[in-house]
Parts: structure tokens; C-alpha cells; sequence
């Protein structure tokens, strides 16, 4: 099936195949080890992970460059088995002690989900909410 690019009608992709490969040659990345079929549904996959990361819409019409390199991130991340891998240890380590061994951990602070640093970054300002914001008491 081929890969409908935005911001076209019913586009299921955010960066073109072509796109995505001349992204990875210029990383070095091992993009064109995987199948086309595999990159393109790694593409589709790694739309739906940059978009559930609420992109303002001034962000895809044209597709801000960033949010391309973005996609081509997660897409990677995709092929891997990374972007949604479902057990991922991120429990901190609270204490430890070498004499009889013993290590305690604290809950997850990112409820246990991976974070990306790279796909944060390039999206940092191009998406809605994110922002700290204080609150007082009254």
C-alpha cells in the first residue's frame, strides 16, 4: 500500500519514503538495512507516535522540518522494536549496599514509559500544552 504524505487527504505518513531515506543516509543510520515494506510501515508507525505527542497544526501544513526529523526518529525507534516496547525496567535505584546485597527501588517517575530524547527535543515548541505552568493556592 502505498504511503499517503502529508498534509494530503487521509495521509497516513508524515515524511515521504525518499524523505526519510536521504534523512538516514545523512545520520548514518541502518534505515535501508530494513525491507521498503518495512520502512514504510515503520513510517505510518512512527506518524502515529509523533502525532499522539499533540503536534500544533501549524506544524503539519507545510510538515515543519523538525517534526519530519521526528517522525524518521520514532520510525527508527519502530524498526527496532523500541518505540512501544512493553516491558521497559525504568524503576530508580533509591539505596544500595554491596555487604549482603541489597538494592531498593523507587516507582517509576515516568510511569514507566521510555523516553526519547531525541524526538522531545526536535519537537520542543512545535506541539500543544507541554509548558510548566505554576499554580497558586488562593
Amino acid at each position: 500500500m502505498a504511503l499517503i504524505v502529508a498534509p494530503a487527504d487521509g495521509y497516513d505518513t508524515l515524511v515521504s519514503a525518499a524523505d526519510a531515506d536521504a534523512y538516514w543516509e545523512s545520520m548514518g543510520g541502518a534505515w535501508l538495512d530494513f525491507l521498503p515494506a518495512d520502512r514504510e510501515a515503520a513510517l505510518r508507525r512512527g506518524t502515529q507516535y509523533v502525532l499522539a505527542r499533540r503536534v500544533k497544526p501549524e506544524n503539519l501544513d507545510p510538515v515543519h522540518t523538525r517534526v519530519k526529523a521526528a517522525t524518521c526518529e520514532a520510525a527508527m525507534l519502530h524498526l527496532t522494536g523500541m518505540l512501544y516496547a512493553t516491558s521497559i525496567d525504568a524503576a530508580a535505584v533509591t539505596s544500595e549496599r554491596v555487604g549482603e546485597i541489597a538494592v531498593s527501588y523507587a516507582a517509576p517517575v515516568n510511569g514507566g514509559r521510555a523516553r526519547f530524547p531525541v524526538i522531545d527535543d526536535l519537537l520542543r515548541g512545535l506541539t500543544v500544552g507541554g509548558a510548566m505552568v505554576e499554580l497558586v493556592r488562593a
